[in-house]
């Protein structure tokens, strides 16, 4: 869900489906389809001019897991490492693992450790401490509330891309 492109594969197989459940409103599902697919498409120019923005030797990322791996890889970013291993915040990284992390961080000049806004940010918080990087809060596994910084989908990625080019330039 980080790469709109995926997003736009979703959106196709919802206009089918909806289509083949409900022909009548086919046009309607096609046209809403259509409207938000230029959307998405318009979000990935977007998101290629502002990644570019960031000098190639910064664009390394650790995150709280690894939830940005698709958008590293559609934008030329490199997943560097992350504070918890696998893809659950549940899962405990040793001493060891958070050791390497930190000689990584350090190898790599990473800026910035990314973590989501639903997760403890205690550990990453550490890791920033211990390596003069700055914390920055992304939403990765939920949207904000209504009214927040990222109440849709569209504002999720603008939200993301915007605090990461900050964070990285």
């Amino acid at each position: 869900w980080t790469d709109p492109n995926n997003v736009i594969v979703w959106t196709q197989n919802i206009e089918q489906a909806l289509s083949r459940l409900d022909a009548r409103n086919a046009g309607h599902y096609r046209a809403n389809a259509e409207a938000y697919r230029a959307k998405l498409q318009e979000l990935d120019a977007w998101v290629r001019e502002q990644v570019a923005q960031i000098p190639e030797a910064s664009r390394q990322l650790v995150t709280d897991h690894a939830v940005l791996g698709y958008l590293a890889d559609r934008y030329g970013l490199q997943q560097v490492g992350v504070v918890f291993p696998g893809f659950s915040t549940l899962a405990e990284p040793s001493a060891q693992d958070l050791a390497a992390l930190e000689d990584a961080i350090r190898k790599h000049e990473v800026r910035a450790v990314f973590v989501g806004t639903t997760i403890n940010p205690a550990l990453a918080q550490r890791l920033t401490a211990d390596t003069g990087t700055r914390l920055v809060s992304l939403y990765t596994g939920s949207l904000s509330a209504p009214g927040g910084d990222a109440p849709t989908y569209l504002d999720y990625v603008r939200h993301n891309v915007s605090a990461i080019v900050q964070a990285l330039k």
